[in-house]
C-alpha cells in the first residue's frame, strides 16, 4: 500500500526538493504537491493524505491556517502535518501548534532530518490508526458475539459494557493479586490481544520490567489506602513507539464498599504532550542555534549558586564573545553569520563536560558554566581549548572563515553569589579581554569592578556636562615640513570639568563612546568646528583647513556625511577647509560600507586623512582603494625615531608609499629639532607637535592667523 505525502509550498524549487526528498524514503512513498494551498485543500475534500509537509510562510495562506482548515475535515484531524520554518519564526511556530501542527523543520531542510522526522511521525500515526482498527475489530467481534448469546436467550453485554468497550481509552480492572479482570478493546488492543486472553493474566506482565515495577507500586498504594491516584503520566512503548499517556487509579469496590482491586484509566496525550514540550523549549532556548537561552541560563546559574554554597565548592561562569562577527554580517551576509553561530554552538557543546551547560544569550554572546573545577589553572587550560576550538577554520558556503572570541571569568560563589552579580562580573572581565588585545581570557577582579562603577560615574558627569555646556576645543596647528608656515589644525576636544578643571580626550573619550555618549559628542565637533571657521572669517581671518576626530562609532550610528555637509553649508564655508581623520580600525570594522560613505564625503572636497597609521592593521589595499588624501604617522614611531634605523626606515617607507598614492604625510608628536630634521629627510610633508605649537584656545588664534599670520613658528619654539 502506497504512504501518500501532501507537500504544499509556493516555491517549485522546494517542491521539486521534497519530493526527491520522499522518493528517497522508498518505494511504497509517493509525494503529491501543490504550490497553491487553495488547491491542496480541494484535493483533500476527495482524497487522503498519510502526512503533510506544509510550508509556513505562503503568499495565499500561511502554513497554520492551511492546517486549521484541514483539521476541520472529517477524518483529517490526526493526519500528521510538519510546518517548514525559519530558524527565527517563533510566533510562527506557536501559531502553527495552536493549528495542530505535529512537528516542525527548519528551513534549508537536509535529506536526513526530512527522512527521519517524516518516517518517525508515520511510524507512530500507523501506530495509532493500527490500535484504533484493532480496537474496532475486537468491539465488532464482541458485538456479533453478544448477539448470539442474546438469540440463545443470554442476556449478553450491556449497552455500557458495550460503550466501555469500544471508547477510545484505555480501561482495566485488576484484582487485589494484581490478575486482570477485565479490559477493554482499546487496552487489549496495546497488547495485541482479545480482552478475554488478558483476564486472568497478571496485569503487570504486559509492561517492561520497569514500568512493571511501577504498576505493582501503585496499585498497593491504592489497595493499602482506598484512596484514588489521579493525574499521572507513563510512558508505554509499544513495537518500538513511545506512547504518552494520561492515568488514573482508583480503588474497585464491592457492593460492600470494599476494595476488592484496582481500576485503571489511561488516555493518549503523546500529540498533546509534543505540542507542550515543543512551546516550553521555545521558551527556553535559541530558536537559530538550539542552545539554552537567557531565561534558562538565569535558572541555571541561580541553582548552581545554592549548590555550591550548600556543597561548599566552586564552579564558574564563562562569558564568551566572538571578536569582530559584525564583518562577517556585514561582508557576507547574515546567512552566513547565522551559521557561523551554529557552527560556534556546536563547537563549544562538543567541548565543554557533560556536567556543564551551555547557552546563547543574544546576538555572538554565549555563556558556559563550568560546573566543577579543580584550580585556577583547570579554567585556564579548558578556557584555552575552548578558544582553540572556535577559532579553528570554518567552511560557511563552501568559503573558509576564521574568528576569535573573548571569554570573561566569574567565580561563584566567590566573586558573587546573585545571577545577576556574576553576569555582569563575567561581563567585565569578558571586556577586559577585547581591551587586553582579544582571543583570550580574563578573570574578574576588584579593580574592574572599581572601573565599572568610576565609568558608571563619569557618565553621569558626561551628560551634566552636555548641559552645561562644559566642553571646549582647542586647536593644535600643523605646520609645512620645509617651510614651517602653517597650513592646517587638528580640533581637539576638551572637557572643562567643575572640579577636576579642564580634562583632555584620554581621561573620558572611552567611556564616551561605550556609552553612546560619542555620538552628540562629535556631533557637536563638527557643528562647533564649523561654526568658529565662519567666526574667523567674518573677522576677516582666514583659518587653514581644520582635522576633526571622527570615531567608528559615529559612522554606525549615524548620518556622518550628511552632518558634515548640512554644517559646511549652513555656515557658507568651503569644504575643503575640514578634513576627517579616521583610524585603521574603522577601516578593518566596516569595509565596505565605510568605503562608500567616505567616497561621497571626498566627492563633495571634503579631506580625509587616516590617523595613527601603523599601529592598528595597516593595509596596502585599504590604502589604494580609500579616497584619503593625507596619511598621519602615529607619534610612537616620531618618539623612537632618533634612537631606531628601523623607524627610521618604516618612516621613510610609508611617507614614499603615500607619496604614489598621491598623498601627504603629516608626523604628529614632534618634540625637538632632532626629529624635526630627521623627518624632513624622510620625506614628511608636514609636521605637528610640541615642538611646533601646543594646542591653542579657539579664542587664541587670531594671533596665529591674524595680524601675525605671516611668521612662520620659531625652530626655537618651545615645546
Amino acid at each position: 500500500m502506497t504512504t501518500r505525502v501532501l507537500i504544499v509550498d509556493d516555491r517549485p524549487t522546494n517542491l521539486r526538493i521534497y519530493a526527491q526528498f520522499v522518493t528517497l524514503m522508498g518505494e511504497q512513498y509517493s509525494a503529491v504537491t501543490f504550490a497553491d494551498p487553495v488547491e491542496a485543500l480541494e484535493w483533500l475534500q476527495t482524497n487522503k493524505a498519510d502526512l503533510m509537509v506544509v510550508d509556513y510562510r505562503m503568499p495565499q495562506m500561511n502554513g497554520a491556517e492551511f492546517i486549521r482548515r484541514v483539521r476541520l475535515m472529517p477524518g483529517a484531524n490526526e493526519v500528521p502535518a510538519i510546518v517548514i520554518t525559519a530558524h527565527q519564526d517563533r510566533e510562527c511556530r506557536l501559531a502553527a501548534l495552536d493549528a495542530g501542527a505535529t512537528d516542525f523543520l527548519q528551513s534549508p531542510v537536509s535529506h536526513v532530518e526530512f527522512c527521519s522526522r517524516a518516517s518517525s511521525l508515520l511510524t507512530k500515526s500507523n501506530k495509532a490508526v493500527t490500535l484504533r482498527r484493532r480496537a474496532s475489530e475486537i468491539g465488532r467481534k464482541h458485538a456479533a458475539s453478544d448477539t448470539a448469546m442474546v438469540s440463545e436467550g443470554s442476556s449478553g453485554k450491556s449497552m455500557l459494557e458495550q460503550i466501555i468497550d469500544t471508547i477510545p481509552i484505555m480501561i482495566n480492572a485488576t484484582d487485589r493479586s494484581g490478575k486482570c479482570l477485565f479490559t477493554n478493546a482499546y487496552q487489549s488492543a496495546l497488547f495485541d490481544k482479545d480482552p478475554d486472553e488478558m483476564v486472568g493474566m497478571d496485569f503487570a506482565d504486559n509492561f517492561d520490567p520497569t514500568l512493571a515495577a511501577n504498576t505493582r507500586r501503585r496499585d498497593a498504594l491504592v489497595l493499602k489506602s482506598s484512596l484514588a491516584i489521579p493525574h499521572y503520566e507513563e510512558k508505554i512503548t509499544s513495537d518500538g513507539v513511545d506512547l504518552i499517556f494520561h492515568c488514573n487509579k482508583s480503588p474497585l469496590l464491592n457492593h460492600k464498599g470494599e476494595t476488592i482491586g484496582v481500576l485503571t484509566t489511561a488516555v493518549d496525550i503523546t500529540a498533546r504532550k509534543f505540542a507542550e514540550e515543543h512551546r516550553t523549549h521555545l521558551a527556553l532556548h535559541d530558536m537559530l542555534t538550539g542552545l539554552p537561552n537567557r531565561v534558562l541560563l538565569a535558572e541555571n546559574v541561580k541553582s548552581t549558586i545554592e549548590n555550591c554554597k550548600k556543597t561548599r565548592t566552586e564552579s564558574a561562569l564563562l562569558l564568551l564573545d566572538l571578536d569582530r562577527f559584525k564583518i562577517i554580517n556585514d561582508t557576507r551576509g547574515h546567512h552566513s553569520g547565522d551559521a557561523l553561530l551554529r557552527e560556534v554552538a556546536e563547537r563549544i557543546s562538543k567541548i565543554i563536560s557533560p556536567e556543564d551547560f551551555a547557552a546563547r544569550i543574544g546576538g555572538d554572546e554565549f555563556a558556559i558554566i563550568l560546573s566543577r573545577f579543580e584550580s585556577i589553572d583547570s579554567i585556564n587550560s579548558r578556557c584555552s581549548k575552548i578558544l582553540k576550538a572556535i577559532s579553528e577554520p570554518y567552511a560557511i558556503s563552501g568559503v573558509g572563515q576564521i574568528i576569535s572570541a573573548s571569554i570573561g571569568v566569574s567565580l561563584i560563589p566567590s566573586d558573587g553569589d546573585e545571577y545577576e552579580e556574576v553576569l555582569r562580573m563575567a561581563d567585565l572581565a569578558m571586556y577586559d579581554a577585547k581591551a587586553n588585545g582579544r582571543n583570550c581570557h580574563r578573570f574578574f577582579s576588584e579593580d574592574m569592578n572599581e572601573i565599572a562603577q568610576a565609568d558608571a560615574a563619569l557618565e553621569n558627569e558626561l551628560r551634566e556636562a552636555f548641559n552645561h555646556n562644559q566642553f571646549a576645543l582647542e586647536y593644535q596647528p600643523i605646520v609645512d615640513a620645509k617651510t614651517l608656515e602653517y597650513v592646517g589644525l587638528e580640533a581637539l576636544i576638551r572637557w572643562d570639568h567643575p572640579q577636576r578643571g579642564r580634562l583632555l580626550p584620554i581621561q573620558f573619550i572611552r567611556v564616551a563612546d561605550e556609552s553612546g555618549l560619542m555620538d552628540v559628542l562629535g556631533s557637536w565637533v563638527i557643528g562647533e568646528v564649523c561654526r568658529e571657521i565662519k567666526a574667523y572669517a567674518d573677522r576677516g581671518i582666514d583659518l587653514p583647513r581644520v582635522a576633526i576626530n571622527v570615531s567608528p562609532r559615529q559612522f554606525q550610528n549615524q548620518n556622518i556625511c550628511d552632518e558634515l555637509l548640512s554644517n559646511i553649508q549652513a555656515n557658507g564655508i568651503a569644504p575643503s577647509k575640514i578634513t576627517i581623520e579616521i583610524t585603521e580600525e574603522l577601516l578593518i570594522d566596516n569595509n565596505e560600507e565605510v568605503r562608500a560613505t567616505l567616497q561621497r564625503i571626498r566627492s563633495h572636497g571634503v579631506g580625509i586623512s587616516i590617523d595613527d597609521f601603523g599601529t592598528g592593521y595597516s593595509s596596502l589595499q585599504y590604502l589604494r582603494d580609500l579616497p584619503a588624501n593625507c596619511l598621519k604617522i602615529d607619534r610612537t614611531f616620531i618618539s623612537r625615531i632618533e634612537h631606531s634605523a628601523a623607524d627610521r626606515a618604516i618612516i621613510g617607507t610609508i611617507a614614499h608609499l603615500a607619496h604614489a598614492l598621491d598623498m601627504r604625510v603629516v608626523a604628529e608628536g614632534v618634540e625637538n629639532d632632532a626629529q624635526l630634521d630627521l623627518l624632513r629627510v624622510s620625506g614628511c610633508d608636514e609636521i605637528q607637535g610640541f615642538k611646533i605649537a601646543r594646542p591653542q584656545r579657539a579664542e587664541d588664534l587670531g594671533k596665529l592667523f591674524g595680524e601675525q599670520k605671516d611668521d612662520p613658528p620659531s625652530r626655537a619654539a618651545k615645546g
